[in-house]
């Protein structure tokens, strides 16, 4: 399997990585949800209401160039296309296996005994497009995050979950993927992701009164895009289409 099946994207709002796996999800397609199921219906509620005032808005500037159709524009505005549920992505979805998984201890576990055929979730019918890409893949939202503030963050621990993943798409023949979360309001760019310190040992502490710099940690540290790309290759998603196609 070359290292293109291996991909470390961009961060993205939880609205766009479901709009992202609706359109290129193959079937299997396996969603890991790094978070609680409750933290991610919050944060993707939180995304949802802030694109639909943000359209809203646009809407009601619409509507002050043109009363005709203004009222139209501000009623389609105010709906959300992940509330319209169009039949395409309803048939999609039903064949797209969703997991939330809160630690990094339980995603070690589950991926260690991890078994496409032991998926509740139905092939679709064979004369159902569900995707333009061929390769199965499993994507992790919000991967480094779970690392974070835990005894595993540093290069050892993620060194150990990344290995997991990468050997059990390598059984499989699978791609696998991993994007990080971003809020609406936050201004993080993809290279401060990558240029974030981590310590080379799992419990490696911070010295007090420093933030999370690289003089923020006690012993020797490296940056996450450096444990990253060992297996992984880095690109911006199709959510920043205005980005170019390389994260490095």
């Amino acid at each position: 399997m070359s290292s293109a099946s291996f991909l470390f994207f961009s961060p993205a709002l939880p609205s766009e990585l479901l709009t992202y796996i609706l359109n290129h999800g193959a079937y299997p397609t396996t969603l890991i949800i790094c978070s609680t199921r409750a933290g991610f219906i919050s944060s993707l509620v939180d995304d949802v209401r802030g694109e639909t005032a943000l359209e809203s808005s646009l809407a009601e500037c619409v509507a002050e160039a043109s009363d005709v159709q203004g009222e139209k524009s501000k009623r389609e505005a105010r709906q959300h296309r992940f509330l319209s549920s169009p039949l395409y992505q309803v048939a999609t979805s039903r064949h797209i296996r969703v997991v939330y998984i809160p630690t990094v201890t339980h995603l070690r576990a589950y991926l260690s005994v991890f078994s496409p055929e032991e998926s509740p979730i139905p092939p679709p019918p064979s004369n159902f497009k569900s995707s333009r890409d061929e390769c199965p893949r499993m994507i992790l939202f919000g991967f480094l995050d779970m690392h974070r503030d835990t005894s595993e963050w540093s290069a050892q621990g993620l060194s150990n979950s990344l290995s997991t993943v990468v050997e059990l798409a390598h059984r499989l023949s699978w791609q696998a993927a991993i994007i990080e979360p971003r809020k609406r309001d936050s201004s993080s760019a993809f290279e401060d992701v990558l240029k974030e310190h981590i310590p080379f040992l799992s419990g490696g502490g911070r010295r007090p009164g420093l933030d999370s710099d690289e003089g923020g940690w006690t012993g020797r540290t490296v940056e996450v895009g450096r444990v990253m790309k060992r297996w992984f290759r880095f690109e911006y998603g199709p959510w920043d289409a205005d980005s170019n196609s390389d994260g490095t």
